[in-house]
């Protein structure tokens, strides 16, 4: 809503509708490995694109390798924590 009234153009807005949907994904994304963890009911698979196609790797039925990149850098310990 911001957006229209301050003036941003269209390719501002794409990219701030892209950063909304990534950041959507990765919370389900998230609410997915904790229904896993905690061996709830409902796994929200179907609640974004991202654990749709991960279904398969996330249910336990294959093999999963996780690729963290993390800095050295004291600067950046927060986000390598997080």
């Amino acid at each position: 809503e911001c957006a229209k009234t301050s003036g941003v153009g269209a390719q501002d807005r794409t990219r701030m509708r892209e950063a909304m949907n990534i950041n959507q994904s990765l919370l389900t994304l998230g609410r997915v490995i904790t229904s896993l963890r905690e061996k709830q009911g409902r796994i929200p698979y179907r609640d974004s694109k991202l654990t749709r196609l991960l279904q398969e790797s996330l249910g336990g039925r294959c093999k999963t390798c996780i690729i963290a990149t993390l800095s050295p850098s004291i600067l950046c310990c927060e986000e390598s924590l997080s």
